[in-house]
């Protein structure tokens, strides 16, 4: 029987790049059991990142000089390498020792806010919760003392994450394992990149006619930042959750997975600000259980809980979800026998939440 939702495709594919992604469907990473549905998974995650935000066209990228490129990273190597050789870093590798959130005091906070946050999970490209926190903790630099304009928090933010990103390139480099996740990195698709960190790691907002401002993404569904009308405009500011938030993360860095303690506070953040949010991990924890799950099943779990999402919607949401739980220590970072497994951690949070603790 001929379906015809699908069409057979002959597209030719670099060599090395087949081999890279049988070495990951070979090794059980991200529960792909096939090339198909591998490139099937690339194609919706590339569509959505690149039609996401506004279509007006950016002009021509900006000219990218390799040889100042290469300097900047230098630059950070160098930097890095300097600290750790005057002892002002742990003994850890000098680049990811950069990446630690340093929170500042504790300063203002925005309150009598009407927060108006979509109330749903977050979108499968919203892949590691690092990028967040991190956003989170330039906010509260910039607005420890009182709330900034929505859009210079942005500006500055972006650029400031080009420079993160920047080092987080140099450092993968180095230690091996990707780190860059959501950080803009690739200055020939610059409007694209700056796009995907502003909506996937910090959130946006919307306004219409006569309603306070609706907001959504991360840093407003877990309520620890929230936007205010003023006589000077829309400004941001960090929440009295999002102090207490930084407070219990402080230190933390891109390394995975990130500690314990810090991931248990992190949890009871979500169930306690973000619902819907805390729910992603629930039904995670729920699909794969003490038994384990392939990645089908995990789909068709999804696909039950929330039947209004599109089959496309599912396999990316899952995967975000996916993605996180291991960021923070609840999944085996491989599979066994194809199966998604729990970790000591994600046993105990599936235990707590059958239980009703949290």
């Amino acid at each position: 029987m001929i379906d015809k939702q699908r069409r057979i495709m002959r597209i030719p594919l670099p060599v090395p790049l087949i081999r890279e992604m049988d070495a990951i469907i070979l090794q059980e990473v991200g529960g792909y059991v096939t090339r198909a549905e591998f490139i099937v998974d690339a194609i919706q995650e590339r569509i959505l990142e690149l039609t996401i935000g506004d279509e007006e066209d950016a002009g021509a990228p900006r000219p990218v000089n390799q040889a100042v490129e290469q300097a900047e990273q230098d630059e950070v190597v160098a930097s890095g390498v300097s600290a750790m050789a005057s002892g002002a870093m742990t003994p850890m590798h000098p680049l990811l020792a950069q990446t630690r959130i340093q929170v500042p005091a504790r300063g203002f906070a925005i309150e009598d806010h009407p927060v108006r946050p979509d109330g749903v999970a977050l979108f499968g490209l919203h892949n590691r919760d690092y990028p967040s926190l991190w956003a989170l903790a330039r906010l509260a630099v910039a607005a420890g003392d009182q709330p900034v304009p929505i859009e210079s928090y942005y500006t500055q933010v972006l650029l400031d994450a080009w420079k993160f990103g920047a080092l987080l390139l140099a450092l993968e480099k180095q230690s091996g394992p990707k780190r860059t996740a959501l950080f803009p990195t690739n200055i020939q698709k610059e409007k694209a990149a700056e796009a995907a960190f502003r909506t996937f790691a910090i959130g946006d907002y919307r306004t219409d006619s006569g309603q306070v401002p609706a907001t959504h993404g991360p840093l407003f569904e877990w309520r620890v930042a929230a936007v205010k009308e003023t006589s000077d405009g829309l400004q941001i500011g960090v929440t009295s959750e999002g102090w207490d938030l930084l407070g219990a993360i402080d230190g933390i860095s891109v390394d995975e997975p990130h500690p314990p303690s810090i991931a248990r506070s992190f949890f009871d953040h979500l169930a306690r600000n973000s619902g819907a949010d805390w729910e992603g991990f629930v039904e995670i924890f729920n699909a794969i259980g003490s038994e384990g799950a392939n990645r089908q099943q995990v789909l068709k779990h999804f696909a039950e809980v929330w039947s209004d999402w599109t089959e496309n919607e599912v396999s990316t949401n899952a995967a975000g979800y996916v993605a996180r739980a291991r960021e923070w220590g609840l999944l085996e970072p491989k599979q066994t026998e194809g199966r998604y497994q729990l970790t000591q951690l994600g046993l105990e949070q599936l235990t707590t939440n059958m239980t009703g603790a949290i």
